[in-house]
């Protein structure tokens, strides 16, 4: 049975716990009472059956008047059953009643035999046996028979069988139990009947009525109190109910939502509805009438959509719909969401319905704003791609500008430089040799300041590219130091010996870079130096740094000075003190350390001389292997643009003195053939290579006739330039590896293109070499010396 309400289960479970105490304290003291009846009978069944064995054992005799009256004494009693005397052949000798005496035991008693027979015989102890229901109780014992005529002892024994029938005994014993044990379940129902009474009052109706309270919540009638009192707890489940009841009224008008619950077909069960003027019509009439009655078929069709979908998906959200209601044209969400019936009834549905006219509205109105925005961001994306389009051509003719601005500037100082160098060959007299210094100076530093132009436009561009790999410190610094040691000498500046430093410790840079970082460091230490002084490299190994740090014994720099430092073309006072310089070599060094990760700065004080440091990331990975372009030691590459790379000594090319001379003598004649437009620069190189032993120098004026030429006269070597008219020196060289002629010719660039990935390009279209102008003449005559035809062997007798 299903028992649900508190005043019908307490009252049963009290009676059901009375009368289980009562059963449990009869059953108990029956219990005990049968423990005592038993060992009662115990006792006197043992002591009859002793009593019996004695008087036999002391000469009596088992027929004897004195035994005859002790059975019937024993028998007497209402509880004993049977009283036996018997021989060892199982006859009976003696009995309560005189019809069983001689007769077998088999007949009288067939109980006793078997097994337990057989142990009484052969023990002198009694044996006592109950039945397992408490009914029966008996006990056995043997005796020694009398003597026979021929006996000296008895060998011959008897038993002695007494039973009790205990079952009258029992059940007069459990109705004395019973009778006196009514008074106690008495007093027990009584006890129910005054519990039961206080239960109803102080647990089951206080409970009833916060059910009814409970059923009014989901009525959904907020307005009915919750009881409090009683109980503590009571009282509190009362004041939790209460407060739910007090959350939802307020949650309830806090929410602008309508809340409906329907059944399967759209038929209204409940109606919550804090603003009335959203509902089709008043919320107590909808009550029991279905959507497809009180709404338009398509907004009843468009629930009843909804209902449906819920029921099988269990909740459905963001159903859409437009009522005409009391308050005017509006729109609404509606949201269902299946509900399960107690007692397995049918599901119902609670239907959430939000207006949500304002925000369609403001839809409408963002979606009129996005077409206006999305208009005025074609046109300006059209504006974006314009002036993107703009800048684009616009930087193309930077680079164009810049790249014809070099080659235009190259060009004449090609002239100034080579034939500059070659009166630094032909001038005899001191007057004449220090006019030429002056020209070849003012010359170096044109080009110079063309190069740092040229490297600090393509920084701002965004057009330099960098090879960052594990550069070894102890090395560059060698090298760089080695290079301007010539010029501290010819300022009296002395350099301090390198501090020693592990080999294995690298930074991560860009290894050309940083040494024209630290080489123009370096010469601004000797130039700013005082006359006389000294400048020295120091070198801070951190964890995940190296500093390096350059220090002169110089003027020093004030604050405000120091804030200008870095500042393109801010010279401070160099102009004043008639220092050599364009005052573009620090801000390009700060922006190369930039691109390299790194950080450089100066730390200084007037009058104390200054400290310039540059801070790169240290890196342990990998070496940079000796005897590659750009490695220490390693010779200067052919179209090395830097400036940096030593060149050879022009006396080691020129004059027969040098024992190059005597090598290139023993070789067989050289055929070169340069292709040039300009006629100063093919007028520069017939003077060069004119002073080379065996050297016959081809030249052309235009692209056409160097390729005829180079066809038909097969030099070694060619000296091509890049910018020509009609074909670029591209062009030229494609067509050169066509022809099966001069395919295998060894074809020199000697141009004015200095911009990055000009020698790379032209490598990679077959040159042999890259010579950038204004010509180094120690570069173009060891380019020629290596691509020379070697002597042939010598030859013996």
């Amino acid at each position: 049975m299903n028992i649900r309400s508190l005043r019908v289960f307490l009252p049963l479970a009290l009676l059901a716990l009375m009368l289980l105490t009562g059963a449990v304290s009869i059953s108990l003291s029956l219990q005990q009472q049968g423990h005592r009846l038993t060992e009662e009978a115990r006792l006197s069944v043992l002591a009859d059956v002793s009593r019996l064995v004695r008087l036999t054992s002391e000469g009596m005799g088992s027929t004897s008047s004195l035994v005859a009256a002790e059975v019937a004494q024993i028998a007497s009693r209402p509880q004993v059953h049977r009283v036996l005397l018997l021989d060892e052949r199982g006859t009976v000798l003696n009995a309560q009643r005189a019809a069983w005496r001689g007769r077998s035991l088999k007949e009288v008693a067939p109980e006793l035999v078997g097994a337990r027979l057989e142990q009484a015989m052969h023990s002198r102890m009694p044996l006592w046996h109950m039945q397992p229901d408490g009914s029966r109780m008996d006990a056995v014992q043997s005796f020694e028979l009398p003597l026979q005529n021929d006996e000296l002892r008895s060998s011959r024994r008897g038993l002695v069988y007494v039973a009790y029938d205990l079952r009258e005994q029992r059940a007069a014993a459990t109705r004395s139990e019973v009778q006196a044990r009514l008074p106690e379940l008495a007093g027990l129902l009584a006890v129910f009947l005054l519990m039961a009474w206080w239960l109803g009052r102080h647990v089951t109706q206080p409970l009833a009525r916060l059910d009814a309270a409970a059923k009014a919540l989901r009525a959904s009638d907020l307005s009915v109190p919750v009881p409090r009192g009683g109980f503590t707890e009571i009282d509190q489940l009362a004041g939790g109910l209460e407060a739910l009841r007090q959350e939802l009224s307020a949650t309830w008008h806090a929410i602008p939502d309508l809340l409906f619950e329907l059944d399967a077909r759209g038929r209204y069960l409940r109606v919550l509805a804090v603003r009335p003027e959203l509902v089709v019509q008043a919320p107590q009439s909808l009550l029991g009438r279905t959507v497809h009655e009180v709404m338009p078929a398509d907004a009843a069709q468009a629930i009843q959509q909804a209902l449906d979908d819920a029921a099988v998906s269990g909740a459905v959200w963001g159903r859409e719909l437009a009522l005409q209601v009391p308050a005017g044209q509006r729109w609404f969400e509606v949201s269902v969401a299946r509900k399960a019936a107690p007692d397995h009834g049918s599901p119902t549905f609670l239907l959430i319905s939000r207006d949500i006219t304002e925000r369609k509205e403001a839809t409408v109105s963002l979606q009129q704003l996005n077409e206006a925005l999305e208009q005025r961001v074609q046109s300006r994306t059209a504006e974006l791609l314009g002036a993107k389009n703009e800048a684009e051509r616009a930087n193309d003719s930077k680079s164009e500008f810049l790249s014809r601005m070099s080659h235009e500037l190259r060009t004449p100082l090609n002239a100034i430089l080579g034939f500059g160098q070659l009166l630094e060959l032909s001038a005899q007299e001191p007057k004449q040799q220090r006019q030429v210094g002056h020209i070849l100076s003012a010359g170096k530093h044109l080009l110079s300041l063309i190069n740092e132009i040229l490297d600090l436009s393509r920084v701002e561009s965004g057009q330099m590219t960098l090879s960052l790999e594990p550069v070894p410190v102890a090395e560059l610094v060698e090298e760089s130091l080695a290079l301007v040691r010539p010029l501290a000498e010819s300022h009296g500046i002395q350099l301090a010996p390198m501090p020693t430093l592990p080999s294995a410790c690298r930074v991560r840079a860009d290894r050309t870079r940083l040494r024209q970082v630290l080489i123009n460091l370096l010469s601004n230490g000797i130039k700013y130096n005082r006359q006389g002084g000294a400048l020295s490299v120091h070198i801070d190994v951190q964890a995940d740094t190296v500093r390096l740090g350059v220090q002169d014994n110089g003027m020093g720099l004030s604050a405000e000075q120091q804030a200008r430092l870095f500042t393109p073309f801010e010279r401070l006072d160099a102009d004043e003190r008639q220092i050599e310089g364009t005052g573009i070599g620090l801000a390009l060094s700060k922006r190369l350390v930039d691109l390299m990760g790194g950080h450089i700065g100066v730390e200084s004080e007037p009058g104390q001389g200054s400290t310039f440091w540059v801070q790169l990331p240290r890196s342990e990975d990998g070496a940079v292997p000796a005897g590659v372009p750009g490695a220490p030691g390693a010779p200067g590459t052919p179209g090395d643009t830097s400036g940096n790379a030593p060149p050879h000594p022009l006396t080691a090319w020129v004059g027969n003195a040098h024992p190059q001379h005597a090598q290139a003598a023993q070789r067989p004649d050289c055929t070169v053939l340069c292709v040039e437009d300009n006629a100063l620069n093919l007028q520069l190189i017939d003077h060069l290579l004119g002073r080379q032993p065996g050297v016959h120098l081809l030249c052309a004026s235009e692209p056409r006739q160097g390729l005829r030429m180079a066809h038909e006269l097969r030099p070694h070597i060619i000296l091509l330039d890049i910018n020509l008219p009609e074909m670029d020196g591209y062009e030229v060289i494609a067509r050169l590896r066509s022809d099966p002629a001069t395919a295998t010719i060894p074809v020199l660039a000697v141009t004015a293109n200095a911009m990055p990935g000009d020698a790379a390009r032209a490598r990679s279209a077959g040159f042999a070499g890259y010579i950038t102008k204004p010509i180094n003449v120690a570069t173009l005559l060891a380019e020629v010396e290596r691509l020379r035809p070697a002597a042939p062997p010598a030859t013996g007798l």
